[in-house]
Formats: C-alpha cells, sequence, structure tokens
C-alpha cells in the first residue's frame, strides 16, 4: 500500500518511526525523488517530501561545496525575503562554523540541543526564530553533500530526536541520488 501522509493532528506529529512504518517512508521518499534528473527539482522535490513527512512547516536544501555553503531550494512556509530558489545565496563555512563542524561529523542537532550550532543558528536568524528547527547532514558514500534544515512554526511540537533519526536517515536518501543528478547534469552540458 505504502505510506499515506497522516489524516489527523494526532498521527501528523508523531507516528512511530520504526519497522515497516519506516521502511515505507523512505520508499516514499525514493519514489517521490527518482525521477528527477536536475540538482535543483530533485532538492525541490525532496524538500517538499520531507516536509510532508516529517509534518514540517519549512524545508531547506543547502549543499556544502568545498568551503562554502550554498542555499538550494526553500519550500513552505517562507520568512520575508526568502524564496523558493536563491540565486547566488553562497557563504562560506568560516561564517557557521559549529554548523560546518556538526554537519561535516555527519552529526545532526536540534533545537532543543544546548550546542554551539544552535547558538549559531540564533545568533544569524533576520526574523522570529521557529519554534523548533533541526539541521541533518546530506549524506552519501561517506561524504557530506549539503544539511537538510527542517523548520516548524509556534504552537506546533517540536521536533524529537527519533525525529532528528528519521530526517538523517532520509538526508541519506537524498544524498544518494546527488553524485548521478550532478553526473547527469555534467554529461548534458557536454
Amino acid at each position: 500500500m505504502g505510506w499515506v501522509p497522516p489524516q489527523n493532528a494526532a498521527s501528523r506529529y508523531h507516528r512511530g518511526w520504526t519497522g515497516s512504518g519506516r521502511t515505507e517512508i523512505i520508499r516514499h521518499l525514493v519514489v517521490a525523488i527518482d525521477r528527477y534528473e536536475q540538482l535543483k527539482d530533485l532538492a525541490f522535490g525532496a524538500a517538499t517530501a520531507v516536509a510532508e513527512i516529517m509534518a514540517a512547516a519549512s524545508a531547506h536544501v543547502t549543499l556544502i561545496e568545498g568551503a562554502f555553503f550554498r542555499d538550494l531550494v526553500n519550500v513552505g512556509h517562507l520568512d520575508p525575503g526568502q524564496v523558493t530558489f536563491p540565486q547566488d545565496q553562497v557563504y562560506g563555512l568560516d561564517r557557521f562554523p559549529a554548523a560546518a563542524e556538526r554537519l561535516l561529523s555527519h552529526r545532526g542537532y536540534l533545537s532543543t540541543d544546548d550546542l554551539a550550532v544552535v547558538t549559531e543558528y540564533l545568533r544569524h536568524q533576520p526574523t522570529a526564530a521557529p519554534s523548533s528547527f533541526m539541521g541533518a547532514p546530506i549524506v552519501a558514500q561517506g561524504q557530506v553533500f549539503g544539511e537538510l534544515f527542517l523548520c516548524r512554526l509556534p504552537g506546533e511540537p517540536e521536533f524529537t530526536y527519533e525525529d532528528l533519526e528519521l530526517a538523517m536517515d532520509l538526508g541519506t536518501v537524498i544524498g544518494s541520488r546527488i553524485p548521478g543528478v550532478e553526473a547527469f547534469e555534467r554529461e548534458a552540458r557536454a
């Protein structure tokens, strides 16, 4: 039958991320992103699917390219000034050193953590911070390709460590598609 989005508020925020349910969620994401052959399309499709799966108000995909972060896509509830496909929004890893260290060591974080990465994010947030957020590395073949960043609005439940574990698995699914998509794009340009 496959994964079905939750039909009521009680099941929307906690669905027991184990066993066959977790397998169906991962299969749902694999199917949702399998058709994309362009990196921006892949990021948009993945962010949209993950926002639905994780009951997130917004989802953001940022790549790590050498010594730089590059914001690729934002979906869902966007802050003033945010756009779905940012143009040339690139900044050094040294601007967010705690985030870079955390992600490059294959670890995620929650807004409820007492970590430098959370303080760093809140310091750079131009508008009111979301009630809950988390960052998960996008990883494949031992390489960190970027970050999957998810937010919930005030009044929505906070993300949990169980949510973060699932988001990290979903980040690995996304990461597994990036090398093939990048190769396809290079071949198309040649």
